[in-house]
């Protein structure tokens, strides 16, 4: 009898030990994050920076790809084929609306959230050669004639920059179904070609038109935030506009494929959480102009299933529904 105790102990006690020690482990070797996006753009930008707070404050060795080949469906669908050991995870995104797109049909069981380390408001910009001076110019006229104009989504149409930004248009009465949405590889190569007369807005972050901002080439008309952004203070509100405040934007996160353990969930969550904290992910954040937006994994996972609900809503509007 004593020994069939120890023999029932054993089974239960080693177990726990294999897994326990497994995640006290992890990474023994190098671990990859895929950003599905070109390289420049805010994606790229701020998931480098917490990468290489990851390092300094953890000691893994962390290795970028960038795959924003079809608006960031290459990278996610890379993502969501992976082995699920931790050993490579992506950045996340609005991701809802390549299903009704028809580019993909990603959903958040295809993921293991981990967390969020950025957010940020979207606006909407158009070129230095613009007649359009304000953002109440620019949804004037968009509304009288629709069909008209072009929009640059930045990455893929129905995500990141352009869901909230059609959502105000929807609110401002405007048919947005009628607009020509045009996807990207990221807000990079949108910029370039809203600078050079290609589109006549993009729905992109500040900080990521920053540069073309500062050389007069872009001009940023309205931002969907309800109070000034840090360091574009003199971009007006779109809620000024509007007569409420509008708030509407992105959200960076880490995650996984399905299938990822709890404890190596938790071991990528420890660390981005670690580097969040961190002064220098703070500083490179603050000099880069981005959001700092921490989220554990639950709180992820909630963020996520709001954004395909409210996704849902406008992309219906955009007649991708039907």
């Amino acid at each position: 009898m004593i020994c069939s105790r120890n023999y029932l102990l054993a089974l239960t006690v080693v177990p726990f030990m294999v897994s326990v020690g497994w995640a006290a482990d992890f990474p023994t070797r190098p671990v990859t994050i895929i950003v599905p996006a070109a390289a420049g753009g805010g994606g790229d930008t701020t998931t480098r920076i917490l990468a290489r707070s990851i390092e300094q404050e953890m000691g893994w060795t962390v290795s970028i790809i960038n795959q924003g080949q079809g608006g960031g469906v290459v990278g996610l669908t890379s993502m969501v084929n992976a082995e699920p050991d931790g050993y490579t995870v992506g950045l996340l995104f609005p991701y809802a609306g390549y299903k009704y797109t028809g580019q993909a049909d990603f959903a958040g069981a295809d993921f293991s959230p981990m967390a969020n380390f950025n957010g940020d408001s979207s606006s909407l910009v158009t070129s230095a050669s613009s007649p359009f001076e304000t953002l109440a110019d620019a949804l004037d006229a968009i509304k009288a004639e629709p069909s008209k104009y072009k929009i640059h989504c930045s990455g893929g149409c129905g995500s990141v920059w352009d869901v909230p930004v059609a959502g105000m248009m929807m609110d401002y009465g405007i048919d947005v179904e009628k607009i020509t949405w045009i996807p990207g590889q990221g807000a990079a190569t949108g910029l370039q070609e809203l600078a050079s007369g290609g589109v006549d807005f993009q729905t992109v972050s500040l900080p990521e038109a920053s540069g073309l901002i500062s050389a007069g080439l872009v001009r940023p008309l309205g931002v969907l935030s309800p109070e000034p952004v840090p360091g574009f203070e003199d971009v007006p509100l779109a809620g000024e506009v509007m007569g409420h405040p509008v708030d509407g934007g992105t959200w960076r996160a880490l995650g996984g494929p399905a299938g990822v353990s709890d404890d190596i969930i938790k071991a990528w969550e420890d660390a981005a959480q670690k580097a969040v904290q961190s002064d220098s992910f703070k500083n490179a954040m603050k000099t880069a102009n981005f959001g700092v937006k921490w989220m554990p994994t639950e709180d992820l996972a909630v963020l996520m299933k709001s954004h395909e609900e409210d996704t849902a809503r406008v992309m219906a509007a955009l007649g991708y529904s039907k």
